[in-house]
């Protein structure tokens, strides 16, 4: 890839973005890499998928990549990928970090991905691509809205497990919060997380006509597709690289953003950066942030102990 500035359709993208757009295409072919060898079938997802039919390449204004796996290989993926994702590549999700998401993040080590909501996260924080799991949506309305309200119940309370504050003017989702926290430390964080995974498991890609990324639970109006637009792969020009894409790509685009030749800028899923950095390890950053922000971070903490000693006594 150029690494120099350049401009795209009146938007110009710096050398750092140039550079952690870089670092980005590296995870992107470790990911085909191992996609390859297991014989995984993986597909451009979102913006990405929409930067390889309008732009060939990244959407100017993009700063991240999106992938998805079919659950029955994401679960194969994810079966792999202790022995095939070495360093400097961390794969991140729920078994193997302080992550409670229904996703995997591919990370690079000695970079920094650091999002503006996640500063305060003991968690891998390098710059990252996103890989989601499609699963099988039922036919049957009662049991997926059963899925996805117990589904979300469940992650909730590994989110508030690894939540680091708590509120004095809240103190009733205070309360909640360390009843969930009590109760992953006493089942345990693994055992918790895979509960979560095998509700989505329950249901077979292969024996229903729809699927769709129900772990993201953010929209599922667009995201939910007929599972025969995904039989076929095809390979489509994406900056310097070939790029698996669902043979329905048009129809995908289309569901998800109606007239998707016309550019529209829109905020990411993921929300924005404190930190994209090629050049510099994402616990520099944070370290560098909680020494400006002493004060924040003191009273970050001090609501934290003040608060769990007033649950215990309560």
């Amino acid at each position: 890839m150029n690494l120099e500035e350049e401009t795209r359709k009146g938007y110009t993208i710096s050398k750092e973005m140039k550079k952690v757009w870089a670092v980005e295409l590296q995870l992107l072919n470790k990911l085909f890499e191992v996609c390859d060898k297991y014989n995984l079938r993986v597909f451009a997802d979102g913006g990405t998928l929409l930067g390889v039919v309008r732009e060939k390449g990244y959407i100017p204004w993009d700063d991240d990549i999106d992938m998805v796996l079919l659950r029955p290989d994401y679960d194969r993926l994810l079966e792999v990928a202790p022995k095939e994702f070495k360093y400097p590549f961390f794969f991140q999700n729920g078994n193997t970090d302080r992550f409670a998401e229904g996703l995997t993040k591919i990370r690079m080590e000695g970079t920094s991905g650091v999002l503006e909501h996640d500063i305060f996260r003991n968690c891998h924080q390098g710059i990252f691509i996103d890989v989601f799991p499609y699963d099988a949506v039922p036919d049957d309305t009662e049991k997926l809205d059963r899925l996805m309200r117990e589904s979300g119940r469940k992650i909730q309370i590994l989110r508030d497990y690894y939540r680091t504050s708590y509120s004095i003017f809240h103190p009733l989702r205070s309360w909640k919060r360390y009843k969930n926290y009590r109760y992953v430390e006493s089942k345990g964080h693994a055992n918790c997380f895979k509960e979560y995974e095998d509700m989505f498991r329950q249901f077979h890609v292969e024996d229903n006509e729809y699927v769709s990324c129900l772990a993201f639970q953010y929209d599922l109006e667009h995201f939910k597709r007929p599972r025969k637009w995904y039989d076929e792969t095809v390979y489509l020009p994406f900056e310097d690289i070939m790029m698996p894409c669902p043979g329905a790509y048009h129809e995908i685009l289309e569901l998800q953003y109606g007239d998707y030749m016309t550019p529209a800028k829109a905020p990411s899923y993921h929300g924005g950066f404190y930190a994209l950095d090629a050049d510099r390890p994402y616990e520099e950053v944070i370290e560098e942030y909680k020494k400006a922000h002493k004060w924040d971070n003191w009273k970050h903490r001090r609501d934290l102990i003040l608060n769990l000693l007033h649950l215990r006594n309560g």
